[in-house]
């Protein structure tokens, strides 16, 4: 009977030794390694936006208050302190929004205001002005250092005559062609700990136009800045639910403004360890990329768009600032008739649909047997037709404009421009993280060829003193030009870097 009341006791004890343990938020406790459930971002960040001490324009402040304001409501992951509360606060305390404050009355009107933390914005220089027209280059008079006394005296009547009918108009130019210029820095203080954790300068200037327009230019610059900051300050930081195939659940959506095409990197929980008596924090493995597909109130579904380690329910989602960049190094040749190097950046390569800039250099066989050298830029137009287990398949459009040379028969060095637009067939096959090998093959259907031409130069000067030269058509001694016949079947490799 002990024995059995002995086992009863040890059962229970265990039982509250783990109970008691889960609550702790840890699922492997032990001295050297522990895994620790990372903070989740699950509400809007309580800000509160005021002006610094120095306020050296009222009304150019107010502006930037109100654009700030509007940009991080809109960007829906901040809960902004409204301004009428904080009048009412700065009031009882005896302050007034326009001219304010320190840094200890700052933490107090926060914590009244019950905000967590406050931007104070510092504009450091503004001004406007006008700016005269820019001219084009007066014709220098070759004869000034022979001039006489008498004509000298002539020119200068008449220029201070013309100069006096001008003032007029100069001064108009000015009142519609200001110089405006902004600097502001932007100050981030934690209302708890009263510490400036962050800050971004802000700085745009603009020339053109009246007062109000070239003010209203400057502003636009600075919204777009500003909208960009205010999203780096507060990264949302998610959680995988469940995994289906190529797609996750994950948390977080219109709650704290996220959109469809937002992308988020997937890693593992951080883990703590004990090192020397201290607590150090270790990042998590990182495992893929996701892109939201859809967007629900407090949660969102993604697809998995690149993996390298096996993605899990509870690993963890953040947010990147921006998209990934994607290059591409491609090699062309084919049977000794041509052989090329290109570059390729991609711009939303991710997406179903995507363009991309790219320059060419290379060597083609013309209808003579030179090989001729070329280079160019242009463009691809692609279209994505699948993506699973480490590879995608997509089709393209290629277009380049493309300039050529060579010598002619008379010993100029001449030029001309073509294009041999492609249809491309792509696979590309991830080799690692952050670097795929993609296998392309290409049929060019058509080229277009122009004239081969050379500059003459006349041996004399315009008036800006620039070589004057004359365009002249390629001599041929069989009255031909080559010509190039690029249709056909082509096979290239390129290296891929994605970098994020």
């Amino acid at each position: 009977m002990r024995f059995y009341i002995y086992f009863l006791l040890c059962i229970i004890i265990n039982n509250n030794a783990l109970e008691g343990k889960n609550n702790v938020g840890f699922k492997n406790n032990n001295e050297n390694n522990i895994e620790f459930d990372d903070d989740l971002t699950l509400e809007k960040e309580t800000l509160m936006i005021l002006p610094a001490s120095n306020n050296i324009d009222q009304e150019i402040m107010s502006k930037i208050l109100s654009i700030i304001s509007t940009q991080a409501t809109s960007l829906g992951r901040f809960k902004i302190v409204d301004r009428n509360d904080l009048e009412k606060i700065l009031k009882e305390q005896k302050l007034q929004l326009s001219g304010m404050v320190n840094q200890n009355q700052i933490i107090e009107i926060g914590e009244l205001a019950s905000a967590e933390n406050a931007l104070i914005i510092d504009i450091i220089n503004f001004g406007q002005k006008g700016v005269p027209i820019k001219k084009e280059k007066e014709e220098k008079n070759d004869n000034d250092d022979n001039e006489t006394l008498f004509t000298w005296i002539v020119k200068t009547v008449i220029t201070k005559t013309i100069e006096k009918r001008d003032t007029s108009r100069i001064r108009l130019e000015l009142k519609n062609n200001i110089h405006t210029e902004l600097r502001a820095t932007v100050k981030i203080i934690n209302i708890e700990t009263g510490i400036s954790e962050k800050s971004f300068d802000i700085n745009a200037n603009y020339t053109g136009g009246n007062r109000d327009a070239s003010l209203g230019n400057v502003l636009k610059i600075i919204t777009s800045q500003i909208r960009i900051k205010l999203k780096e300050l507060y990264m949302i930081t998610s959680e995988v639910i469940d995994v289906n195939g190529l797609y996750i659940n994950m948390l977080n959506g219109r709650n704290l403004g996220l959109k469809e095409g937002a992308m988020f990197e997937i890693a593992s929980k951080n883990k703590i360890k004990s090192y020397k008596g201290k607590t150090i924090t270790l990042p998590g493995k990182s495992r893929g990329l996701v892109k939201i597909v859809n967007v629900g109130v407090d949660g969102s579904k993604a697809k998995i768009v690149r993996k390298w380690r096996k993605i899990k329910d509870g690993n963890k989602a953040y947010e990147l600032k921006s998209d990934p960049l994607t290059t591409d190094l491609n090699f062309t040749m084919k049977n000794n008739i041509r052989y090329e190097m290109s570059g390729k950046m991609w711009l939303n390569s991710f997406n179903e649909f995507s363009g991309s800039l790219n320059y060419h250099l290379g060597s083609i066989k013309d209808s003579k047997n030179k090989m001729d050298g070329y280079i160019g830029f242009g463009t691809d137009l692609k279209y994505g037709l699948f993506s699973a287990f480490g590879t995608n398949g997509y089709i393209s459009l290629n277009i380049p404009l493309l300039f050529t040379w060579r010598g002619d028969d008379a010993g100029h060095t001449v030029m001309s421009m073509f294009s041999d637009p492609s249809i491309d067939a792509n696979l590309a096959i991830q080799i690692s993280k952050k670097r795929d090998i993609v296998m392309s093959a290409s049929y060019v259907f058509t080229s277009l060829h122009g004239p081969w031409q050379w500059q003459r130069d006349t041996g004399s000067d315009d008036e800006n003193g620039n070589n004057i030269t004359e365009t002249e058509w390629a001599v041929w001694s069989d009255g031909e030009k080559p010509n190039f016949y690029p249709k056909g079947l082509y096979f290239s490799i390129s290296l891929r870097k994605i970098r994020f």
